[in-house]
């Protein structure tokens, strides 16, 4: 996306590795609705053996959360300096996969680890019959087509589409974006909601990484929405937006 200019028409690998990510979603998505219809007992044996979970852990974790990122943040930079002295253009094209992977480790961290029978008892469900069921079908924890994963391939089918049909999209990757951000940062941080979402469905149907599954409460749903809101509304008006112009231009 940060290279589209570059590009005359995208190769068809492209197009291979998205329908190849297309069906590995749907594959493991029949995987889990099998799984649930089969019923397993997890023994717990004072954290050890069977039922052991790794969520005691990542509580540990997220209790000591702002010490470890301070470290973890001087070490990555640090590290990115040192290689900006040698290289400077490695330097920068490190910044985006290191903020992906942070961004996907909050987000794992922050829904893995206990929230308190407080918050996870909290019913957010609106009384309004039609508003309910909308909040059912994006929940997460009942399917795994996010709406951030429904926008994202729309984007990425965008892209590669634009240039099998031979009309250009105004990406401004370079300087500053004449809306509130460009369209590629706007799918970057859209990624990492999809991983957000997910996290929330694998583990309220099954077990990961020896972290139980445990259900995913109202609260931690409603913080994603709330990200949604706010990211996949813009980043959804931006990609209209240029795609209206980009129509419009072509022809």
């Amino acid at each position: 996306m940060n290279h589209y200019d570059s590009y005359v028409i995208y190769p068809q690998e492209a197009f291979t590795y998205l329908i190849v990510g297309l069906c590995l979603t749907m594959i493991a998505y029949v995987i889990i609705q099998l799984g649930r219809k089969q019923v397993t007992q997890i023994i717990m044996s004072n954290g050890v053996g069977e039922g052991r979970d790794n969520r005691v852990f990542i509580n540990k974790i997220w209790a000591q959360g702002e010490k470890i990122a301070n470290k973890v943040f001087l070490f990555l930079l640090a590290i990115l300096v040192i290689i900006a002295i040698f290289d400077l253009g490695m330097a920068l094209r490190l910044l985006n996969p290191i903020i992906f992977l942070g961004m996907t480790g909050y987000w794992f961290l922050d829904i893995v680890h206990d929230e308190g029978e407080d918050k996870a008892k909290i019913d957010l469900e609106p009384q309004n019959n039609k508003l309910r069921y909308f909040l059912r079908l994006i929940d997460s924890r009942r399917h795994p087509f996010s709406l951030p994963l429904v926008l994202f391939i729309i984007i990425v089918l965008t892209f590669l589409l634009s240039k099998y049909f031979g009309f250009s999209l105004s990406l401004e990757t370079s300087g500053n974006p004449y809306y509130v951000m460009s369209l590629p940062a706007g799918t970057f941080i859209t990624a990492g909601l999809v991983f957000a979402c997910s996290f929330i469905y694998i583990f309220q149907h099954g077990d990961f990484f020896g972290i139980r599954q445990a259900n995913q409460s109202d609260y931690k749903v409603m913080r994603i929405h709330f990200g949604e809101l706010i990211i996949c509304g813009a980043t959804f008006f931006i990609w209209l937006l240029i795609l209206i112009v980009a129509l419009f231009t072509s022809y």
